[in-house]
């Protein structure tokens, strides 16, 4: 749920002309000069109320205030020139469907401010495309946030992964929707649930981890995920209808279980991260043993590589009488 933050009780006054061709909005109490598409919020504000530039197609683009700390619901609903938004490091939450549907919109700040809430559909049918001025190819979801909201993240076709944060209890229905290039997920083991079509029409998505204290898995909730191949599910939770393609292999196991075989793939990881990095460990300590003179007389170093040494480390190596 979204709480707005107060506006001020009277803007400060200012003597300043607007630009030749431009045009004054009142936005909240406070005059908000618009030229040649681009919005400069003032300073002081810090709410920007619901609707406040809704189906404004010459939006091109809005500077925002650092005094700003949240967004209003359909704020800048199908403003379809917006091409990338840079958010305060103070914003605390961003209202129902604020950028929904602005089809230009590829660019945002990343990472966003700590502690964020996003609403339902946020960012609703925006293509966030990472072709155009290294657009987004992660988000993640900031530290505070409790709950994703339903659409927040639909249709948003670039982005590859998303890492939720401690303290996340649930994913609403459709947040992920039709996120087809998603191919990671990191779930907290605070989620306790996952709604209808969460994650519905993700088909890059091979593989989840999915927290042994999760209680519900929604309708459809991974359904179209055709990477998808095998997942692990608390005996525990519910699950409902057509929660997981029908290729899809469905194990349930008991939280305690999954718990063990969270820490058995975590020492495994362990393991093959070591066996990748031992032949260079290996190598490095051969040469370091070199270094130090490890040859001798007796043919443990072949002759080339004792003159090689010697050429290069004179100065370290030990020459026998």
């Amino acid at each position: 749920m979204v709480v707005p933050a107060s506006t001020p009780s009277a803007p400060p006054p200012t003597d300043a002309a607007p630009p030749p061709g431009s045009e004054t909005l009142e936005v909240g109490r406070w005059q908000v000069v618009v030229a040649d598409g681009h919005a400069v919020l003032p300073e002081g504000m810090t709410h920007l109320p619901d609707r406040a530039f809704r189906l404004r197609a010459s939006l091109v683009s809005v500077a925002f205030p650092r005094s700003l700390a949240s967004i209003g619901g359909c704020a800048f609903y199908r403003c379809s020139s917006l091409v990338s938004i840079d958010l305060p490091a103070g914003l605390t939450s961003i209202g129902n469907e604020a950028f929904a549907c602005c089809s230009s919109l590829t660019t945002i700040t990343l990472p966003l401010p700590d502690g964020l809430s996003i609403g339902n559909r946020a960012f609703f049918d925006c293509p966030l495309d990472d072709e155009a001025k290294a657009a987004v190819r992660a988000i993640n979801v900031w530290a505070g946030v409790t709950s994703i909201g339903s659409l927040a993240f639909y249709l948003c076709s670039s982005l590859t992964r998303v890492t939720l944060p401690a303290g996340l209890t649930s994913i609403t229905s459709s947040a992920f929707s039709d996120c087809s290039a998603l191919a990671s997920v990191t779930f907290p083991a605070t989620l306790t649930s996952i709604g209808d079509f969460a994650f519905w029409g993700c088909s890059a998505l091979s593989s989840v981890t999915l927290p042994a204290g999760l209680t519900s898995i929604g309708g459809y909730a991974f359904c179209d995920c055709s990477s998808l191949t095998r997942v692990t599910v608390p005996d525990t939770a519910t699950v409902g209808y057509a929660a997981f393609p029908p290729a899809t292999t469905v194990l349930r196991l008991r939280p305690a279980s999954m718990r063990d075989l969270q820490r058995w793939y975590e020492a495994v990881d362990g393991a093959l991260a070591y066996k990748r990095c031992r032949p260079l460990l290996y190598g490095w300590l051969e040469r370091a043993q070199t270094r130090l003179g490890s040859y001798g007389p007796d043919g443990a170093a072949r002759q080339r590589d004792l003159e090689e040494f010697e050429g290069d480390f004179a100065h370290l190596a030990l020459h026998a009488d």
